[in-house]
């Protein structure tokens, strides 16, 4: 099987795996999640994703005689199992849509579905149909196509009936997942998750944490076990026996964020002292453009195009632009004088004779074709912002970017835009602080979203309902206090050790 899979990596171009989401299951992940499957003594196995046959050749390895069928929807993955696999039983697979084909159920069910983000759901209202009308399930439009895929096979699962999936576990902290999270948790069937750390072992490509899931359809209602596997020799039938982190299924909520119960050591924070951000206002993602290589632009480029200046934002159009976490018009200033992409295109109202012939070279250049252009009317209006006081990283490792930002300079959606409300509007120096302390890392850490390789994301939502210090603990920091710890952190990019022990006080 190994053979097979690097063959094909080699032989198939990668934008082509891309667009399928492939990623292909090492034979011990495989061996190990059919064990499981098969424990329940069926004869039959079904894998809704087949691509290389990973399931099949360890089924077949494990229980001499099963019947394996399975369904693919790319030709060319299943052209090239049928070509180059060594034949033990020819498999019965169908070359067709999963996600469109019902009417079916299974005793026994493995898959590792494909991986594709929600925007790359491109029959998504057709499937959206067909899910309400036979499963009785309202998919989330940011439903992504594994998440699709775990929810049609828990609908096909027979009585007494197993299956387990490989797949992102970002679905078990995001909104669209309490759809999911409450099907497994129905009758409960859900016994257990597994989160790999050792994600970049099994799917070395992959940029999202990665977790199996075991369904039993036995209709024994008893606790969920949570495991955490650091290595992939960990990943045994012994793992099952060991110790793990149980919650009663009466318990879970699927509208709560679960990564957090993979930790041995949960904090709750309840404090008094601590309040929802929203409270001070809210985040709101920064401007999609929909093709940032039309709309952006240097000073240079703007001039020689003869673009107005009044159809031109100052803009900041990637994290990395910002290199100080307090930052100001001559910050700014210094990107213009580097001539850096920093300029965004903001036509409106009456065209000038410029402005109409790039629109003219953007159309010929299909750009009003875009999935975000062709929504708007007209197409090349972006998103009205205006500069917000505190800018936070959407992505981040180790710690979070957040910047006070006290520029004229709007941003685009390298970083999510904090809009204080009337009460909050005192608060953003003091909010600034909070978020750049080692107590903000640990409570905001409640809140978002893990992926592979320790990146992690917010979304504003996210970030909205995370909690920050109420108004009556914000008064213990004097203003000189607030003022002083500004002008440390524009210096040294931190926070002064005192202040920072004072927000451990919320721990």
């Amino acid at each position: 099987m190994h053979n097979l899979t690097e063959c094909y990596v080699a032989a198939v171009d990668s934008s082509h795996r891309r667009k399928h989401g492939q990623f292909f299951t090492p034979p011990e992940v495989a061996a190990f999640m059919c064990r499981w499957v098969l424990r329940g003594k069926q004869e039959k196995l079904f894998d809704p994703a087949f691509g290389l046959g990973s399931f099949y050749f360890a089924a077949s390895s494990l229980a001499r005689g099963i019947k394996f069928a399975g369904m693919e929807l790319d030709a060319e993955v299943l052209g090239y199992f049928w070509k180059h696999a060594p034949a033990i039983a020819r498999p019965f697979v169908v070359h067709g849509d999963y996600l469109s084909h019902w009417g079916e159920s299974h005793k026994a069910i493995v898959c590792n579905p494909p991986y594709m983000r929600f925007q790359h759901f491109e029959n998504r209202s057709e499937i959206s149909i067909l899910f309400e009308r036979n499963a009785g399930t309202k998919l989330s439009g940011y439903t992504n196509i594994a998440s699709a895929f775990l929810l049609k096979s828990l609908s096909e699962l027979d009585s007494g009936g197993r299956l387990a999936y490989i797949m992102p576990l970002e679905f078990l902290n995001t909104g669209y997942g309490a759809i999911v999270k409450g099907q497994l948790l129905r009758r409960g069937m859900l016994k257990a998750l597994i989160k790999l750390e050792s994600e970049k072992e099994v799917f070395p490509d992959a940029i999202t944490s990665i977790g199996i899931i075991l369904v039993s359809s036995d209709g024994i209602a008893e606790p969920v076990r949570f495991y955490t596997v650091q290595h992939m020799e960990m990943l045994t039938d012994h793992l099952l026996s060991g110790p793990a982190r149980e919650i009663n299924y009466t318990n879970l909520d699927p509208s709560d964020k679960w990564l957090k119960y993979f930790e041995h050591s949960q904090t709750s924070f309840k404090s008094s002292d601590l309040v929802p951000v929203s409270f001070y206002g809210g985040f709101s993602r920064g401007i999609a453009t929909g093709a940032n290589e039309f709309f952006v632009m240097s000073p240079s480029k703007a001039e020689k195009l003869g673009i107005p200046c009044g159809c031109l934002l100052n803009c900041i159009t990637k994290s990395a632009q910002i290199k100080n976490p307090i930052f100001m018009n001559s910050d700014f200033r210094d990107m213009e004088s580097a001539d850096a992409n920093v300029r965004l295109l903001n036509a409106g109202g009456k065209l000038s004779e410029a402005v109409s012939k790039y629109l003219q070279y953007g159309e010929k250049a299909g750009y009003h074709l875009r999935y975000l252009t062709k929504m708007r009317t007209p197409w090349y209006k972006v998103e009205h912002r205006s500069p917000a006081p505190l800018l936070f990283g959407v992505f981040s490792r180790e710690r979070f970017k957040v910047v006070r930002n006290l520029s004229n300079a709007v941003n685009l959606t390298c970083y999510h835009c904090f809009y204080p409300n009337l009460f909050g509007q005192r608060f953003c120096d003091a909010l600034f602080l909070y978020f750049q302390s080692r107590s903000a890392r640990r409570i905001l850490a409640e809140n978002m979203r893990l992926y592979g390789d320790g990146l992690e994301k917010f979304e504003p939502n996210d970030l909205n309902r995370a909690l920050a210090p109420s108004v009556e603990w914000f008064s213990r920091l004097s203003e000189h206090t607030v003022q002083n710890a500004i002008t440390h952190c524009r210096a040294n990019g931190s926070l002064p050790e005192a202040v920072e022990l004072q927000f451990d006080s919320l721990m």
